[in-house]
């Protein structure tokens, strides 16, 4: 009897030993797996200082399979280099105007960071503001394919633009800030505004004359 239990007993610690072998291996290769992914996904975005950014504009990049990194002023994706548009100035209020009729259209707007901007619009007629719109814009994320074009409403000459968007809530609003400047070196802005909830109140971009800072 004491041979066979000896076998036993043998048998039982090999068995034992290939299953906690097995176990370690397959724990290892998860733990891998998981590392592997998680440096990939760091690694394909950089991202100098967060602050600098907004969430929404990072987020609308998290299609591209290209390394991205966002340096300062400017975004590299792949090979490519685009400087972030500096026609605003950092923590400094421009604000432009345009007169349409017996309408005036107000904007007053500041860039925060390098994809952000608050604005304070206002369309008043007859001395009274019959609407205004306070808020935050951020760039396209796709600025750096191709810039907008717009059309200057007094001249009709076609200009290059950076797009702002706002949709935190009912109303929409798009504000196109020209890359150039008119001959007499005024800033260019056009608006596209419409709000779900309020009657009447849906401008487009052809609707809306251009606003010129004065």
């Amino acid at each position: 009897m004491k041979p066979t239990l000896f076998l036993l007993t043998l048998c039982f610690g090999l068995w034992s030993c290939n299953r906690e072998n097995k176990t370690t291996r397959k724990s290892s290769f998860i733990n891998t797996s998981k590392t592997e992914v998680a440096t990939k996904q760091n690694t394909n975005v950089y991202i100098k200082d967060r602050s600098q950014y907004s969430s929404t504009f990072i987020n609308g990049l998290s299609e591209f399979n290209e390394p991205i990194k966002f340096i300062d002023n400017f975004i590299v994706v792949g090979k490519d280099t685009t400087y972030f548009p500096d026609q605003l100035p950092i923590k400094k209020k421009t604000s432009f105007k345009a007169v349409k009729g017996n309408q005036y259209f107000l904007l007053s707007i500041q860039r925060v960071n390098q994809t952000d901007v608050e604005y304070d619009f206002e369309i008043i007629e007859n001395n009274e503001t019959v609407d205004s719109k306070i808020g935050r814009g951020t760039l396209s994320s796709m600025f750096f394919l191709a810039s907008e074009v717009d059309e200057d409403s007094q001249t009709g000459d076609s200009y290059g633009s950076s797009e702002y968007l706002d949709n935190s809530s009912n109303c929409s609003l798009s504000i196109r800030v020209g890359i150039e400047k008119d001959d007499y070196g005024r800033l260019r802005a056009t608006i596209n505004y419409k709000c779900n909830d309020k009657v009447g109140i849906a401008f487009n971009l052809e609707d809306c004359p251009t606003l010129r800072t004065e």
